[in-house]
């Protein structure tokens, strides 16, 4: 979640820690919500086919607030498919939503797309994919192996 701690707009909330909505519920989706806990930010997640704890994708809107942090864990909007997006209340977003993608190719997902035009704000995940180099070139060069 560093990508995030560095999004300027979402750092200048002066300690307002929003509650997080997570799209999906495969392996990102598991990182992302560890990372939550671990700046205890509390998290309510959806998928098609939710799990135990779990919402459906049609139940978003019930959990959604001003100030939610909506993150996009799902593959929806990657190439071939580029028009996909996960099926939430996009009417419901406003300018007090940040948008948080975990796609990064393309550049604006069809994700990005709607909430912008709702006034939302939103980044993608390159900066999360250059953490995440960064961080794997740093533990296969570490002395220690």
């Amino acid at each position: 979640m560093q990508s995030l701690n560095e999004w300027p707009t979402y750092a200048q909330r002066n300690g307002d820690v929003p509650n997080a909505l997570i799209l999906g519920n495969g392996g990102a989706s598991k990182a992302i919500r560890y990372a939550l806990e671990q700046l205890q930010i509390p998290a309510v997640q959806f998928a098609r086919r939710p799990s135990p704890g779990e919402k459906l994708f049609e139940s978003f809107g019930e959990y959604l607030v001003d100030g939610s942090l909506i993150i996009n864990c799902t593959p929806l909007g990657t190439y071939p498919n580029v028009s996909d997006a996960p099926p939430i209340h996009y009417e419901l977003l406003n300018s007090s939503h940040l948008l948080f993608d975990l796609v990064y190719n393309p550049e604006k997902t069809e994700f990005l797309v709607r909430g912008l035009q709702r006034g939302a704000e939103g980044i993608n995940g390159l900066q999360m994919l250059q953490y995440q180099a960064d961080k794997s070139w740093e533990i296969w060069n570490s002395s220690s192996n």
